[in-house]
């Protein structure tokens, strides 16, 4: 081989070296990126989306699951863990929680800077900030109270136990056990479409620098009340959960009491919450001692009972129990937002339109006591 044959093969070689080198560090460098990317995925809180006996967690603890008859496992977050910790997981997507209401709704109506608003329906891309979805549940007072959030994706069915087998002692030869079944029923998780319209002037938009505040806090208070609502009327309407049978005044501590002996009196246990009117919290709040003429306050067996109360409350009647096992609020969608732009041409208004999907649950009616001041 003479000498420019040998230096070309050199060359050669040293060319598909290059490359070859080349092309393995950009494979390397592909791996590490895959690999970062994978360990950012698992260090994000909404791992947590899977279920507890995967050793699943966000924010505040393991994420407790319930299985639905096809053996679907739904997440069951406690008030404290929250829907913005699901993060790309959860079928809701992932959202931005820096998300402004307010600019969002001022470029909607006036256009921004970076492109003209077009004319018709402006559309939340992923939908609003989980944390005012969270907001909302931490506004209810059922949360406050301990019930936690089934999330769902579509009409799911699930069984609650509403009666218990019978244990028999046996004697040795007798014939002395029967038989007794469980009690169950189900329930249908499909939450109605919950709505709201807010009309919004261009003054308004222009001119209001805590929009997002302000908008924010007012969905947030809307949507609590009527969630709030629709779950007292729920318990009340479950004619399972177990009731005063004789008068038990929600506005004396002694009629609490009471309550509270008729409950133990069922094998529950000391309640969790106590959920009233705000007049039979304020009368409670008022008694004095017959004697010494100071504040009577709470019994010290109820000393670590929370009493909360809302308007959506009957007259004279409360709901008190292990609300953590009792009930839950199920959601099928996170809140959304559209903007219709010239909605209400006459008078220069735009309309801010906010829905989400959301109803209450009982799940466990033995956990629960109705007391009741007049009994029918």
């Amino acid at each position: 081989m003479n000498e420019d044959n040998l230096v070309g093969t050199i060359e050669k070689i040293s060319d598909a070296f290059t490359e070859y080198r080349s092309k393995s560090e950009a494979e390397v460098s592909d791996l590490k990126k895959s690999v970062g990317r994978l360990e950012t995925k698992l260090a994000r809180p909404g791992n947590g989306y899977v279920t507890e006996s995967l050793g699943g967690s966000i924010n505040n603890g393991p994420v407790r699951t319930l299985k639905t008859r096809q053996g679907l496992e739904l997440p069951y977050l406690m008030p404290e863990q929250k829907l913005s910790a699901f993060r790309g997981v959860s079928p809701f997507g992932s959202r931005d929680e820096q998300f402004d209401l307010g600019v969002f709704c001022r470029d909607a109506v006036c256009g921004s800077r970076e492109q003209k608003a077009s004319s018709g329906a402006a559309f939340v891309p992923n939908g609003l900030s989980s944390m005012v979805v969270d907001r909302v549940r931490a506004m209810t007072v059922v949360s406050q109270a301990g019930a936690g959030t089934i999330v769902i994706d579509g009409p799911t069915n699930l069984a609650r136990i509403t009666g218990d087998p019978t244990v028999y002692q046996h004697t040795e030869g007798a014939t002395d056990i029967s038989e007794s079944d469980v009690t169950a029923t189900a329930i249908a998780l499909n939450p109605k479409t919950l709505a709201v319209l807010i009309p919004l002037t261009v003054e308004l938009v222009s001119d209001s620098p805590n929009l997002d505040a302000i908008l924010q806090t007012a969905l947030a208070e809307a949507f609590a009340a009527k969630l709030d609502a629709l779950c007292i009327a729920t318990m009340l309407a479950d004619t399972n959960i177990p009731k005063s049978a004789v008068a038990h005044d929600p506005a004396l501590w002694a009629g609490v009491l009471a309550a509270v002996g008729a409950a133990l009196a069922l094998n529950q246990d000391l309640p969790d919450a106590h959920i009233g009117t705000p007049a039979n919290y304020i009368a409670r709040a008022g008694q004095l001692a017959s004697t010494a003429g100071s504040w009577l306050g709470k019994p010290p067996g109820l000393a670590n009972m929370r009493e909360l109360f809302t308007s959506t409350m009957t007259a004279d009647q409360s709901l008190f129990g292990d609300f953590r096992r009792g009930f839950a609020i199920a959601m099928r969608d996170e809140l959304r937002l559209e903007i219709i732009r010239h909605a209400k041409p006459t008078s220069g208004s735009h309309l801010l339109v906010a829905h989400m999907r959301a109803d209450g649950v009982v799940l466990q009616p033995g956990r629960l006591f109705w007391q009741k001041k007049v009994v029918s």
